[in-house]
């Protein structure tokens, strides 16, 4: 774990070490080498220069490793300024390395580590001073207490300013990473949520294309399932009503391909060999569609101008309770339907003499359902229900502007 912590820290120092060598070399020749100049000039006797320029040059090269190594960094100088403390009479040039060494702790050295260098510097102002003012001019003399005194206020000041502002730097740096953490995870947030919305969007396209395949396939099936019951019922007594029937399949199946090829081409977006599509049916094409059910149609009023959405919900709406009729409501269903275009909306009724409630059903179907959602989605209602004991009535009511809701009552 220390190993790690350690690692980290380096890390977390970028290319910002490499300085840390450059330090060390310049406080080597601009500290150091005058010292040791000076020092040889005056002849001082009273230094112990190899022991100073030893130590000294100790504390100096450990800057080095400062950032990498705040605590080892630490360590090192603590202990070659120990020995100048014990073995030099007089102060060193290495005591200018403390208040770099106090920043540097507290700014790398994690969590309650970097307290260590408050209490060695405490140590320190009171030894240093001691050693190198009262031990000379003697314990009984006040003016080297007083020395004494205001030296160690001084040492006191050479580790706890620096100290300060290496905490200070620290929380900042902490901040400035917290602040971007809290930007990266409301990134991701935002990134969510949209890869949600996403698939929302995808959800209620698939079901949308859902509902066209059901009302394409299951209308179309049902049509020419009954063409062909009836051409095969009269293929022996009336063979020109058989090549109508078959005429009808034929018609019904090419145009069920194109429906097929309109809403697959949908999921091939981007697909340059997309075969072209036809257009949406609308109200126009709603009496082709109950031609070939061989359904009644009555239309009162005239189709009105109103948007491809709306055009198309209505023909699925026609569609889908004639394919109920062809699937569930027997062979003498009888199916009737009426279109009514008035100033302020259309009305669809959809009756027949079949069944009714004594019809049969898997429970897989969403037909009813799907008519719901569309007519919803233009405000209007959908109401679905058998008449009795025979017969079924779907009933359908689309405002031309957007208003009410839709449901189904049965």
């Amino acid at each position: 774990m220390e190993m790690m912590q350690t690692v980290r820290v380096f890390k977390d120092a970028n290319d910002d070490w490499r300085v840390d060598p450059v330090l060390a070399g310049l406080a080597v020749v601009l500290l150091l080498v005058p010292y040791v100049i000076l020092d040889n000039l005056f002849d001082s006797a009273q230094t112990n220069l190899p022991v100073a320029t030893a130590t000294s040059l100790l504390a100096f090269l450990a800057i080095s490793v400062r950032r990498a190594f705040p605590m080892v960094f630490m360590w090192i100088a603590v202990s070659a300024l120990t020995v100048q403390v014990i073995l030099v009479p007089t102060p060193a040039v290495g005591l200018c390395v403390i208040p770099l060494v106090a920043y540097t702790v507290a700014r790398w050295a994690p969590g309650p580590k970097a307290r260590v260098i408050v209490v060695l510097g405490a140590m320190g102002a009171v030894v240093g001073p001691v050693r190198w003012i009262v031990l000379p001019m003697g314990f009984g003399q006040p003016l080297a207490t007083l020395a004494a005194i205001l030296a160690s206020g001084v040492c006191v000041a050479v580790v706890v300013f620096p100290y300060s502002l290496g905490g200070r730097a620290r929380d900042m740096a902490n901040a400035s990473a917290t602040l971007r953490n809290a930007e990266a995870e409301h990134f991701r947030t935002l990134l969510s949520e949209r890869q949600h919305e996403a698939r929302a969007i995808e959800a209620r396209t698939r079901n949308q294309i859902a509902r066209e395949l059901h009302d394409v396939v299951a209308h179309s099936l049902s049509v020419m399932v009954v063409q062909a019951e009836g051409g095969y019922a009269l293929s022996a007594k009336k063979p020109e009503a058989a090549a109508a029937a078959l005429a009808t399949i034929a018609s019904t199946g090419r145009d069920a391909l194109v429906e097929m090829r309109r809403i697959v081409a949908v999921l091939r977006e981007g697909d340059e060999e997309a075969e072209p599509f036809a257009p949406l049916p609308t109200l126009v094409d709603i009496p082709r569609l109950v031609e070939k059910t061989g359904a009644t149609l009555t239309v009162s009023g005239q189709p009105p101008e109103v948007s491809a959405a709306l055009g198309l919900t209505v023909y699925r709406v026609v569609q889908e309770a004639l394919t109920n009729v062809l699937k569930h409501a027997g062979a003498e269903a009888d199916p009737r339907v009426a279109v009514s275009y008035l100033r302020n909306g259309i009305a669809l009724e959809v009756l027949d003499s079949g069944l009714g409630a004594l019809a049969t059903t898997d429970g897989r179907g969403h037909g009813q359902r799907g008519m719901a959602e569309r007519v919803s989605a233009h405000g209007g209602v959908v109401e679905c229900g058998p008449l009795g004991h025979k017969g079924y009535r779907v009933h359908a009511w689309l405002p031309l502007s957007d208003s009410g809701s839709g449901r189904i009552n049965e």
